[in-house]
């Protein structure tokens, strides 16, 4: 079996070929890139949403190299909350970071109804700006008790040394586990569902479904926190790709399926 390794700034990739010619097609290769760049857009997104948590838990209180300001003066009960890592590359949570998060929100994370709304500033992460617009609403408790919360990802962009992912996502999430800890975010667990779509670095456009729910541990930080469930992604012109997101380890391992063969893929 012959290992082909394609690498990227933004993820490095390992296709292992089971094909008689033992070459990964350029139509594989080609599609395989919207598998990349919807992970890569993914992990950014679940990145952000880990950073703005922390900043409500610190309550303006400096951790690591970002700097937390509270604007409390909208009479219409809407704060501002600016998690600012400075305009010089700092390490964060393991990752070079620079410029601004900007969230408003009418409540706190785990406050029933409340809305969070994050923009960017000048917003890099490993030297790769994000642009764009995260939407949390928290829905209050479902029939199972759990909290439950819609999320949006508008006109997204992650822009690469290799070109610029654009990136819409719309999703539910549930909280399953850890809602008592208020400050220990380790025993947290998420159920995940709901689609996405946008195009990728180069230039073609692709959708993506959750077939089988994601389940989310952030326990694994700060490794990888999807730790098994199914996504569909389908780029234009070409075939359905399956991502198999693994068998509940805190790793960065996924399978994609291409017309039947199936390849891992490891995200960085």
């Amino acid at each position: 079996m012959k290992k082909v390794f394609l690498a990227f700034s933004a993820l490095t990739v390992l296709l292992y070929s089971c094909k008689d010619e033992d070459v990964i097609s350029n139509n594989d290769l080609a599609s395989t890139q919207a598998t990349q760049d919807h992970l890569f857009a993914e992990q950014t997104f679940n990145d952000v949403g880990r950073i703005v948590e922390e900043g409500f838990l610190s309550s303006g209180i400096n951790k690591s190299c970002a700097s937390y300001q509270l604007i409390n003066t909208d009479t219409a009960n809407a704060d501002t909350l600016i998690i600012n890592f400075g305009t010089t590359n700092c390490l964060h949570n393991a990752k070079l970071r620079k410029g601004k998060l900007i969230i408003t929100y009418t409540g706190k994370y785990r406050d029933s109804l409340a809305v969070m709304t994050t923009t960017f500033d000048n917003y890099y992460v490993n030297n790769n700006l994000v642009q764009g617009e995260k939407i949390v609403a928290n829905q209050g408790r479902n029939n199972k008790g759990n909290m439950w919360f819609t999320i949006e990802v508008n006109n997204a962009s992650i822009a690469t040394n290799n070109g610029t992912i654009n990136w819409n996502a719309t999703r539910t999430r549930e909280w399953v586990s850890g809602s008592a800890t208020y400050y220990d975010i380790s025993d947290d667990q998420y159920k995940i569902t709901g689609s996405a779509n946008g195009t990728g670095v180069n230039n073609n456009s692709f959708s993506m479904e959750i077939t089988d729910t994601l389940n989310i541990d952030l326990g694994c930080l700060p490794s990888c926190v999807i730790k098994s469930g199914e996504a569909t992604i389908i780029p234009n012109g070409y075939a359905d790709r399956i991502i198999n997101y693994g068998d509940s380890l805190c790793d960065c391992n996924f399978d994609v399926t291409i017309n039947g063969n199936t390849y891992p893929i490891v995200v960085n």
